[in-house]
């Protein structure tokens, strides 16, 4: 029971702290690097990044990849503002596992665009693992984990009561985009329950002004649109519920999460005029619900987990979400529905020789059911594993171990719905049923040099298996404008790689300095074949051996009380080893910067703050014509943007404060985004090839928080 009080008041404390202008470094206690014990980020070998409280409540984006995109080491493929999948150590898509309170999602994010099934207002605190930590969070994760948690649910004294939580508001002035969302967490003696409700809608976002294709050269460089672009809007509508009763003998929480966005994405016709269209519309619709326990067998505790996502994507070719419903019943129209059931048992052991830890079994059950259109067959997923973790602490050592073996058997039947996809011979009778299993396992160490300096090293091996859209996929991917075939051949991805970091923290300055080698094994990406179906290019999954490296360097300091500077910058290299040649998809190395400078109170403000950032990015090329979005470096096809990105700085202006209201003390935000206007691309854009990046935006966010 120790470790539950303890949890709890940790929590309690966080939240006390988080309105504080103290200028020392308070970094909350790591949940998911450790089963076990209680560790600081600084302390565990694993290179983890926290974000939660009112620093991720100003950030202020419905983007995943964007509010993630200043931790070093995590970029983002972007499509337009509400869509951002985060790239982890140049990994993405299936590598990168996204949890929710620990859990594996399941909400179809295999496209490019395709956007995860959560806003980030709804989280309490996001966390970021960057490198292979199969044996905790699942096979998938080999080159990182994004874990969402839901709030905390609170106990009282007996007989009394807490009632806590937040209202905020955003508002963006380049898309006009709005947020109201709220958030209550409420226990009376043993029994806890929270609720959270987020509504946020936003128009079309613009680019600076530029001369396009059409007032330009006939064939050049000068984007296809610029001002206003059509078809960026969408609207999402989010909602939490949880209850939760703690004990003697520990804790059971029940909670359900919805999820529902309706999005457009810009495309183009094609020649002579390459008109905007709506490349698709979509009504994205996520439901979750998760029981939780933790039960105490003396000094042994059992963690069972059991959660069920149910999600459908309904999307229309070249057709805006405002009229979808009129392309029912058409090949334009897209609905597939995937009911997933996940079980975890794990079982926490007290201290064996110098070792604690965790043993566990888990499962699941998936189930896609293509109910009309062509894109992804009907087929079934079916996975189990056993792992275990060990840790032990010494006085100037942490190590961390965990094995893991992992089962899947994926299969497509080839009748119904399905005989398109077998009479296209995308999948037959010998090759739609698929089992793949295998190993991974990690060691890490932290070595503590002084009280203000560590070593921390992994080595890990990954294991992924290829998921039914990469092996089955066969149709129209309207979001990105692609016709996308999936390869029954491919083989399960295995990684070889490890980490080291050096890392200095004190009361005023904390900064990592980290190196990564990851080598892969039947490295799965997506190929532009270079053929076409119809007016749309083919692209093929296809494998390949390959590494992954690079260096990371970032810091965080305060120069006075009143001053802080923080930064950093990654170099990253991925190459095709087969075929000596780059990946695809690949970030650009990039450099941050911000200073904040406090100066005190101003009128009724509290604790402002005014900042100034800046990032840069190099310039990058693609890898090839096989490259998903090399198709717009062919002239021949396309008179105008391109695959490739030019380098670019964007600087960024921002001001925060306390407000009290009452005996509250809530925030307020303002930030102004690409505050010069720049005309920039990033290479991790999908309209880089006829648009380009936002332009200047003014974002004002007022969080309030309350207590009674």
């Amino acid at each position: 029971m120790q470790k539950l009080v303890l949890s709890t008041l940790a929590a309690t404390a966080l939240i006390a702290n988080d309105t504080t202008s103290e200028k020392i470094f308070m970094e909350p206690i790591v949940i998911s690097a450790s089963p076990v014990h209680d560790h600081t980020t600084f302390d565990v070998p694993n290179q983890i990044d926290i974000l939660d409280g009112k620093e991720k409540a100003l950030k202020a984006t419905a983007s995943l990849g964007g509010i993630l995109e200043e931790i070093t080491g995590v970029n983002t493929i972007s499509t337009g503002t509400q869509a951002g999948k985060p790239v982890i150590r140049g990994m993405t898509g299936e590598r990168v596992k996204v949890l929710s309170n620990g859990s594996a999602t399941d909400s179809q994010t295999y496209g490019i665009r395709h956007v995860v099934n959560s806003d980030p207002f709804i989280a309490d605190r996001i966390e970021v693992v960057r490198g292979a930590q199969g044996v905790l969070y699942g096979s998938d994760a080999l080159g990182g984990v994004v874990n969402i948690l839901s709030p905390e649910i609170l106990t009282a004294p007996v007989g009394k009561s807490i009632l806590k939580g937040e209202v905020t508001g955003e508002y963006h002035t380049n898309n006009e985009e709005r947020m109201g969302g709220a958030k209550i967490q409420a226990a009376h003696g043993k029994l806890g329950v929270n609720a959270a409700i987020m509504k946020r809608k936003a128009g079309n976002f613009s680019t600076p002004n530029a001369d396009t294709w059409e007032k330009g050269e006939p064939t050049g460089s000068n984007p296809r649109f610029a001002g206003e672009l059509p078809y960026t809007n969408f609207e999402t509508t989010s909602a939490l519920a949880a209850i939760g009763y703690t004990d003697n003998w520990g804790k059971v929480s029940l909670q359900h999460i919805y999820w529902q966005s309706f999005q457009n994405y810009l495309g183009h016709t094609t020649a002579p005029n390459f008109t905007a269209v709506a490349s698709a519309g979509q009504k994205l619709t996520n439901n979750e619900t998760q029981l939780k326990g933790e039960f105490l067998l003396g000094d042994w505790i059992l963690k069972p987990t059991l959660s069920r996502t149910l999600n459908q994507r309904e999307a229309a070719t070249n057709t805006p979400y405002e009229i979808m419903e009129t392309k029912q019943g058409t090949a334009d129209y897209l609905n597939i529905q995937t009911d997933r059931l996940d079980g975890r048992l794990a079982l926490e052991h007290p201290k064996i020789g110098d070792f604690e830890g965790e043993i566990g079994i888990e499962g699941f059950d998936k189930d896609q059911t293509l109910i009309e259109g062509k894109l992804a067959p009907t087929a079934s997923e079916k996975g189990s594993a056993l792992y275990i973790f060990e840790e032990a602490d010494y006085e100037k050592w942490i190590f961390q171990t965990g094995l893991r073996y992992d089962t899947k058997t994926i299969t497509a039947p080839t009748n119904g719905i399905n005989t398109p996809f077998v009479s296209t011979g995308i999948f037959n009778a010998t090759n739609n049923s698929q089992t793949f299993s295998g190993f991974s396992g990690s060691l890490g160490s932290t070595y503590r040099l002084t009280p203000h300096w560590n070593i921390a090293g992994n080595i890990a091996r990954g294991f992924r298996t290829p998921s039914i859209f990469e092996l089955y996929a066969g149709g129209i991917h309207g979001g990105v404008q692609a016709y996308q075939l999936g390869n029954p051949n491919l083989n399960a991805e295995k990684t070889l790689g490890g980490d080291l970091a050096l890392r200095y923290k004190d009361t005023k300055t904390k900064a990592s300095l980290s190196v990564y080698h990851t080598i892969i094994n039947d490295y799965i990406y997506l190929a532009n074949t270079g053929t076409w179906t119809g007016t749309l290019p083919n692209m093929r999954n296809e494998q390949t051996n390959a590494i992954m490296e690079g260096i990371e360097f970032s810091f965080d300091t305060f120069l006075t009380d009143m001053t802080r500077f923080e930064g950093g910058f990654e170099l990253i290299r991925g190459r095709d080893t087969t075929n000596d040649r780059k990946l695809t998809m690949m970030p650009a190395n990039n450099l941050r910067l911000a200073i904040h400078q406090n100066v005190g109170t101003l009128g009724s403000f509290e604790n402002s703050t005014f900042s100034v950032t800046m990032k840069s990015a190099a310039s990058q090329s693609v890898a090839g014509a096989y490259e998903p979005f090399a198709q717009y470096n062919d002239k021949t096809k396309f008179p105008f943007g391109s695959a490739d990105t030019a380098g670019y700085t964007v600087w960024g202006l921002g001001y925060t404060a306390d407000i009290v209201i009452g005996n509250q003390k809530g925030q307020l935000g303002v930030k102004v985004s690409n505050v010069l206007n720049t005309h920039y691309r990033d290479f991790l854009d999908t309209y880089k090839g006829y648009a380009l990046a936002m332009g200047r935006d003014i974002s004002f966010v007022v969080r309030i928080p309350f207590t009674f």
